[in-house]
């Protein structure tokens, strides 16, 4: 016997445990199940009979379910009771030690608990942040091909573990790792197949039809609201067998509120169907388990929801019914009560929806209706949102053009289930995995129940009451599921969900299930932990203090030294989480960042402040385009590991952020990641923050003038702009040079037609709003891309329209300077009257792009309207002189574009 292997007599000697049936658990499997726990010293307490709940469950420790749609599921999260599922016991018995449970929960929000991850060929950076994000929702990282192992990620199918795979024909699926990037970028787990070797669509260069709509079982019952009219008056004819031994009311006390307006027969027919299962119905809310209503309002309904009773409506009703089994009406949107006018923000907005179909699209369509929107079937200029299940069709072409905003289902879910219209700058709500139809992951988001009980059943204040979770000196850890639960207020104002803080990585057992291929030895930099803020720092926000759990976390089951390795590096993979999410949302993710990147334009983050965990990049990140040489930084997002620090050394406490720099045209820290690192080490103590956001920049570094997208969208906001010494000093000296002097580069600015001094003075003026009251398009062919203007426009006060030669656009109007109220001092720099009756496309000379002139032209013509086709240096021009150039020299002429062509 291994010295950390336990007596199988003794395996569960401290597991109090219950088993919750279900459909894909067979009564053979439940009794071998409770067998192998039993014979292993633990104690089991059964259900009770007439209504399969748990009398004692203070005296549970773990319960054994496939699902969490059980009735004291909530009660669970509440005591620290661990919900695991059948793999927990079948792994603990072959592993002869309990395995961690974080791995084995049912909850639908760890949607990695299935997957067991290991990495081919991939940079040894990505290596650690997908099996860090891996671990954090769920899921298992095993550093070799193991038998257990349910997916390889990798670019190539060169390494040694795809040619084992193929070889011996094992049940794993390669994948490229685009696919985990998409997945944590939505929070939900989507198909492998447009990820899969070996011929990957996401990959292939011919233009593919629209990608297809997967099946949606799980809205089955759930796309949408039932009223009494709709119900009828009897359940559908030919029920289910489950239904012909009703029980899923046994031992329940209904109560139907008066808002659902039943007729004497249909509230006959529901009596009779209550009592069938086991139930009664009752007239008195204050008796009821169950409350059934429509609308989320009333005394009845405030008096349930605050005495902690089941609320559900009818829809729910009628599905419970159907299929005679429990499911919590709250992993459901549309399995609980309305709330009546909507959701506050929805009354004025105007959503049409695309590229979704079947139930997913029925379900789209009523929480569209139920938030308090407007659904239009077709869309018009007057649309505000169109929701869409992927970024093709004319639908997404036309609200491009007119501006509208395109967004997934997930933002519509997330504001019905927090009651609040949430923000379009959280970026999951705008991804759009590539070959992926967003209606397979329609119907996977529950409510927000601490939202709903702000808004619309307050509890009165009382003194706060420790939770038996909570209280000091217990002996039970909290389980991964009840952290994201009470950690969800907390971050629900944040862009990103933070994952829950990592319990322990459980190494999958190699000796016996080894395919014998071993990860490749790194090197022992590669291997060290990355420096960074104390974990009680970069966690505070969003994960409660957890007794005990983060000082021994199940060290005492083994003694094997890779457990040992993994416990000791739990603090950085738990701050990793936020780093993979982080690093996840900007262009190219984890697969085209940092140590895989070649392109020098590309720039690391900054340090993070001490309050913040380090991260590879930061969310909000502005990218050079590589299209266009003129808008290259010549720089590298490389992002390495800060040497470990001693365990026993106390973390330093940083100095404040003072300023914010931005390093633009510099490569002192290309492929140098150890460089780095020690040089924003030291600009964070001389309270030097380095950043990538063009928003917020104190101190701009580039060597000289430059035409790249950090340092023209940086102008706007008139930082300090100072040479490459600025940094060299401050690098060797350790200290900042006070008043430094202003970058000089006399030849940039004959070049470039601008005065660098004045052009900060006048982005003083303006404000950030050069392009205040502008609406300029652009076509979508133009080199560097639409995306890149649109940023220089926006961070000037203006709006971008991408333009692809729809008719019938109407082209927003600027307001004379006397009719404008919001019009400010940065009016003088917005050129002469002659400006107010211009529209201006900012065009290349592509013959794609040619061909929208004439279109472009007519339409303003129409509008009396002068139109201006300009080239991109009007743009650039413009924001790095912060004032409106004149355009007549960066025209268009179609005359001379001809000429040159046939020359």
């Amino acid at each position: 016997m291994a010295e950390d292997d336990v007596p199988s007599d003794l395996l569960f000697q401290d597991v109090v445990f219950s088993m919750i049936p279900s459909e894909d658990l067979e009564q053979r499997q439940v009794k071998e199940l409770s067998r192998a726990i039993t014979t292993s010293g633990g104690r089991q307490l059964p259900l009770r009979e007439h209504d399969q709940s748990i009398d004692d469950i203070d005296r549970i420790t773990h319960i054994v379910s496939t699902h969490v749609d059980f009735p004291q599921y909530t009660q669970c999260l509440d005591r620290g009771i661990y919900v695991v599922k059948p793999s927990w016991v079948l792994t603990s018995v072959h592993k002869k030690k309990q395995t961690s449970p974080r791995q084995h929960s049912p909850d639908p929000s760890q949607y990695f608990q299935d997957v067991v991850v290991t990495c081919g060929d991939l940079p040894e950076g990505d290596k650690e942040a997908i099996a860090a994000g891996v671990i954090a929702l769920g899921g298992v990282h095993s550093s070799g091909l193991t038998k257990i192992v349910t997916h390889l990620v990798t670019n190539t199918l060169n390494h040694q573990k795809c040619q084992v795979v193929d070889q011996k024909g094992l049940d794993v699926k390669v994948v490229l790792p685009h696919w985990f990037d998409a997945c944590v970028k939505l929070g939900k787990k989507i198909r492998e197949n447009p990820y899969l070797f070996p011929d990957p669509e996401i990959m292939r260069r011919v233009n593919l039809s629209a990608p297809r709509p997967s099946p949606t079982p799980q809205l089955r019952g759930a796309s949408t609201i039932i009223t009494a009219e709709q119900f009828g008056t009897t359940p559908p004819p030919s029920p289910a067998k489950s239904r012909l031994w009703l029980n899923a009311f046994m031992g329940k006390r209904v109560y139907l509120a008066d808002d659902l307006e039943l007729s004497d027969h249909l509230r006959t027919t529901l009596v009779g169907l209550i009592e069938q299962g086991g139930g009664t119905v009752t007239p008195h809310v204050d008796l009821c388990t169950i409350y059934i209503g429509y609308f989320r309002d009333g005394p009845a309904y405030v008096e349930a929801s605050q005495a902690g009773k089941e609320v559900a409506n009818l829809a729910w009703l009628y599905h419970v019914i159907n299929r005679n089994k429990y499911t919590s009406p709250l992993q459901k949107l549309l399995h609980y009560p309305v709330p009546r006018g909507g959701i506050g923000g929805f009354e004025h907005l105007k959503i049409s929806l695309s590229n979704y179909s079947g139930e997913a699209r029925t379900y789209v369509e009523n929480l569209i209706r139920f938030s308090g929107a407007e659904y239009t079937k077709t869309m018009k200029q007057d649309n505000t949102h169109l929701i869409t299940a992927h970024k093709t069709g004319e639908k997404c072409e036309a609200a491009q053009e007119w501006n509208i905003s395109i967004v997934n289902h997930l933002w519509l879910e997330e504001s019905f289930a927090k009651c609040a219209i949430q923000s379009l700058t959280n970026p999951k709500y705008t991804h759009f995995p590539a070959r992926t139809n967003l209606g397979e992951v329609t119907g996977q988001t529950s409510l927000d129940m601490k939202s709903v009980e702000r808004r619309f059943f307050p509890r009165p204040k009382s003194p706060h009451k420790p939770k038996l979770g909570e209280q000091p000196g217990s002996k039970k850890a909290v389980p991964i599921s009840s952290t994201v639960r009470r950690a969800a207020p907390v971050s629900d104002a944040m862009d990103v969900d933070l994952p829950p803080p990592v319990e322990e990585e459980d190494e999958p057992e190699e000796d016996e299930e080894q395919a014998n291929v071993e990860e490749e030895p790194a090197s022992k930099a590669t291997k060290k932990s990355r420096g960074r803020p104390r974990k009680s720092d970069a966690l505070s926000v969003a994960t409660p203090r957890l007794p005990k759990e983060n000082h021994s976390p199940m060290i005492t089951s083994t003694g094997r030294a890779s457990k040992q390795k993994a416990l000791s590096s739990l603090h950085t993979q738990a701050e990793d989480i936020a780093l993979y999410q982080k690093e996840s949302k900007r262009k190219g993710g984890v697969v085209y960042g940092g140590r895989h990147s070649s392109r020098a334009e590309e720039f690391a983050s900054s340090p993070a402040p001490a309050n913040h965990t380090s991260k590879k990049r930061t969310s909000d990140e502005y990218e050079a385009s590589a299209l266009d040489p003129d808008l290259s930084d010549g720089e590298t997002q490389r992002v390495g590991s800060k040497p470990k620090k001693a365990k026993t050394a106390a973390s330093p406490r940083l100095p404040n952020v003072k300023y914010k720099m931005m390093v633009t045209g510099d490569d002192r820290w290309f492929d140098n990641t150890r460089k780095e690192n020690a040089d924003k080490g030291i600009l964070r103590q001389l309270g030097v923050e380095l950043t990538t956001d063009p928003k917020h920049v104190d101190i701009l570094v580039a060597p000289k003038l430059l035409r790249t997208k950090k340092f023209v969208c940086a102008l706007a906001g008139a930082p300090l702009v100072v040479d490459t010494s600025f940094l060299d000093s401050a690098l060797t000296k350790k200290k900042l040079i006070v008043d430094p002097p202003m970058l000089k580069d006399l030849e940039g600015e004959e070049r470039l037609g601008f005065k660098l001094t004045e052009s900060l003075n006048r982005a003083e003026v303006n404000d950030r709003k050069l392009f205040r009251g502008w609406s300029i398009y652009v076509t979508s062919g133009v080199k560097g891309g639409f995306d890149t203007y649109k940023d220089i426009i926006q961070l000037n006060g203006g709006n971008a329209f991408e333009y692809r030669g729809r008719t019938g656009m109407k082209f927003p109007k600027r307001q004379p300077l006397g009719v404008d109220a919001e019009a400010g001092a940065e009016s003088q720099n917005q050129g002469d009257d002659s400006e107010y009756n211009r529209v201006y496309l900012v065009s290349g000379p592509s013959d794609a792009e040619t061909k929208l002139w004439k279109t472009f032209r007519n339409e303003a013509k129409k509008q009396d309207l002068e139109p201006r086709v300009v080239t991109p240096d009007w743009l650039l021009n413009s924001a790095l002189s912060q004032q409106i150039v004149s355009g007549d020299k960066f025209l268009h002429d179609d005359e001379s574009l001809t000429s040159q062509r046939a020359g």
